[in-house]
């Protein structure tokens, strides 16, 4: 006997006959090699004790005993490789698999029986490893094990069939309706039907005469109209082994199968066969649902994964309200729960690859008016994605743990906190390059309308607490991890949002520095120099302000009040204007004669007549820009530089009458009470020449 020499052809169908002999040789000597192993150890142990004879019978059996693991683990390779062919081969093949496994197990009990692997090496060769001991019996679980691996794509492809089928006619029902969107229907569509054409349809023109019958009544050439069909016709191939197991080797229905919940199939005799139907069932569609996967998204003509992540999303939605809505065989459920769930993770991963790539290349330059939207786009979608995950297929809000998709969640959560955290950044440093350039416009868009827009959706997002979830007992260990790690990711993401509803205001404060530093810089280029306040002209003049205010003012504050109707940003701009007029002035040492005082007071009056005519301000906007006190302290700037040394202030302006009126009560005090720091500006008035003629000086 050697197995090794037997090779397997791609082309099953023309070496069937020569490799069904080749097997049957194998079982027949195989069967001979076990009854004189048996033999053989039956004569051993009749020996009489010896000493010698005990050594050297050590030497004989640890030999025999290599010598059987050696054929135990050729069968193994062997049985894995050759039990699929049952589908295309028929009942012989079946039956040399049977006896080749009942073969295997009798060598497996003569280590039991004459105590064989007592003081032996376990390990005969580096092809074996130490973790495949002790060897296992080969059990009709094993059998449909194998069964259930190599008809997992078969099944898969059928599968698909069916949800076609189905597709169809939801879709021409729901246009009757009127209720079908025409691209969701295609690319659902187009899912279902690109994918590959069954790998073992070419086997099937081998079957036998009987089989093809068989399977001809049960509708299986062709498309799968119906779920129940297929389970019933895949149910067909392991009741048919059970079956001739049970006449061939009885001794391969072991007692030792999973318990099931599940009744019986009531066609089959025993609990025993019911139990495996049943295990069979559960690998085969646990299988099938790894399979679903990879064909629909990667192994099919036209992929889905070369489409637009939103065709997964579609048909992940289509297939969550069919197993909400459609009663779908619990075997079969598991199938498509595990393909939405991947189509799912498929979704999140690459859609968030897409728009975080569009955001990141619109943000090349420093102001595109499309990175707000693409924001708003990658927030959105991932928000979205977020939702879903936090409710079941059946729609319920607020389920428990072990219901809700949490690996799914996870890296969407992972991938919202980060892309929250980008955002931030980004309006950061955008504001920052704007304010600089004082790009107010563009600067207001982004702090009071892109970022309200980004806050607007993540209000949407809906993360329910389960951390009393936690103290139940019997949640499975993957579970509470992973409900862990959300629950982290949950606080990241609401930290982050936290601090993106900070950022407007610090913007601002930034804008609020950068302001001051501006406004220094255009004094610097348009005020008038030094000399023209100290110069002495006729008081009857009628004063003009200086064109030097409306350039500012036209420069600074229009563009604020043009951006943003907010009253608190155009005050505080309105002060640091004004403010900054007054440093200039101060850290300046600029002198003024009584007419250059006179000329100025006109320059700060001017502020209030702009206010007033600017055609882009509200009534109530110009109220509250009336009332900013920085305009009072301005006016009393140029009432000190009127003063004359020991002239007294007197406490309430001239000529106001008392009003109850708000807008008048603080124009009750006069504007030199709202300067600080009053002695230091008088000590810019310039030194005034003495009256009469000197007749010292020639």
């Amino acid at each position: 006997m050697n197995i090794c020499n037997i090779h397997y052809s791609a082309d099953i169908n023309n070496n069937a006959p020569f490799l069904i002999q080749e097997i049957k040789d194998i079982v027949n000597n195989l069967e001979d090699i076990v009854k004189k192993f048996e033999i053989c150890f039956q004569d051993m142990k009749s020996i009489k004790k010896h000493v010698l004879l005990m050594e050297k019978l050590k030497v004989f059996k640890n030999m025999l005993r290599k010598l059987i693991l050696q054929v135990c683990y050729m069968l193994q390779g062997f049985i894995t490789n050759m039990a699929y062919l049952y589908m295309t081969q028929g009942e012989e093949n079946l039956i040399l698999i049977l006896r080749l496994s009942t073969a295997h197990n009798n060598l497996i009990k003569l280590n039991t029986t004459y105590s064989l692997s007592t003081g032996c090496n376990k390990v005969f060769n580096n092809t074996c490893p130490y973790i495949m001991f002790p060897n296992k019996e080969i059990s009709v679980t094993r059998i449909l094990k194998l069964l259930s691996v190599h008809r997992a794509e078969d099944c898969c492809h059928k599968l698909i069939d069916c949800l076609l089928e189905t597709y169809r006619m939801s879709d021409s029902h729901n246009s009757e309706d009127g209720s079908s969107s025409e691209d969701s229907s295609i690319e659902i569509y187009m899912a279902l039907t690109k994918h590959l054409t069954p790998p073992l349809e070419n086997l099937s023109q081998s079957l036998t005469n009987k089989e093809k019958s068989t399977i001809n009544d049960d509708e299986s050439v062709g498309r799968f109209a119906n779920i129940e069909k297929l389970i019933s016709f895949e149910e067909q191939y392991a009741i048919n082994l059970l079956q001739v197991t049970q006449k061939t080797a009885p001794a391969l229905l072991d007692s030792a199968l999973p318990k099931c919940s599940k009744v019986g199939n009531p066609k089959l005799i025993t609990r025993v066969t019911a139990q495996a139907l049943e295990y069979y069932e559960q690998i085969l569609w646990a299988e099938v649902g790894n399979y679903l996967e990879h064909v629909i998204l990667w192994w099919a003509t036209c992929p889905l994964y070369a489409r637009p992540p939103r065709s997964a999303q579609h048909l992940r939605e289509w297939i969550n309200n069919l197993v909400s809505t459609a009663s779908i065989p619990s075997v079969i459920l598991s199938a498509l729960t595990s393909l939405a769930d991947a189509l799912g993770l498929h979704v999140a991963l690459t859609l968030w690859d897409q728009n975080f790539r569009e955001v990141l290349i619109t943000t090349k330059s420093t102001y595109n008016s499309h990175t707000g939207q693409s924001i708003f786009n990658l927030l959105q979608e991932l928000v979205v994605l977020s939702n879903l995950c936090e409710v079941t297929t059946d729609w319920i809000i607020g389920a428990p743990l072990d219901e809700l998709p949490l690996v799914e969640q996870i890296p969407v959560l992972h991938r919202l906190d980060h892309s929250i955290h980008t955002t931030r950044l980004w309006v950061i440093n955008e504001c920052r390059s704007l304010a600089n350039n004082w790009s107010v416009k563009e600067f207001f868009e982004i702090t009071h309308v892109n970022t309200v827009n980004f806050l607007s959706v993540l209000t949407d997002l809906r993360l329910n607490d389960h951390s009393m979830d936690f103290t139940k007992k019997g949640l499975d260990v993957q579970i509470k991890m992973c409900a862990l790690m959300r629950a982290k990711l949950k606080s990241e993401v609401k930290v982050n949002i936290e601090k993106l509803k900070e950022t407007p205001d610090k913007c601002v404060d930034c804008l609020a520095s950068i302001c001051k530093i501006i406004n220094l810089a255009n004094l610097q280029m348009v005020f008038p120099n030094k000399l023209s306040w100290k110069l002495e002209q006729d008081y009857e003049i009628a004063f003009v302000p200086n064109n030097y205010v409306k350039i500012y003012l036209d420069k600074m504050l229009l563009p604020v009040i043009k951006s943003t109707d907010n009253d608190s940003i155009c005050n505080m701009v309105l002060t640091l204007i004004c403010e900054s007029w007054l440093d200039h002035i101060y850290n300046n040492k600029i002198k003024f004669s009584p007419w250059g005082a006179l000329q100025l007071l006109c320059d700060f009056g001017y502020v209030t007549i702009w206010i007033q005519d600017c055609d882009c301000m509200t009534d109530q906007m110009k109220k509250q820009l009336l009332k900013n006190e920085v305009l009072r302290r301005c006016e009393g700037v140029g009432k000190l530089l009127l003063r004359r040394p020991g002239e007294r202030l007197k406490m309430t302006a001239q000529n106001m009458r008392a009003s109850e009126d708000d807008n008048n009560q603080h124009h009750q005090m006069p504007a030199e009470m709202y300067v600080p720091n009053q002695e230091q500006w008088l000590e810019l008035r310039a030194v005034r020449p003495k009256s009469g003629w000197n007749p010292l000086c020639k």
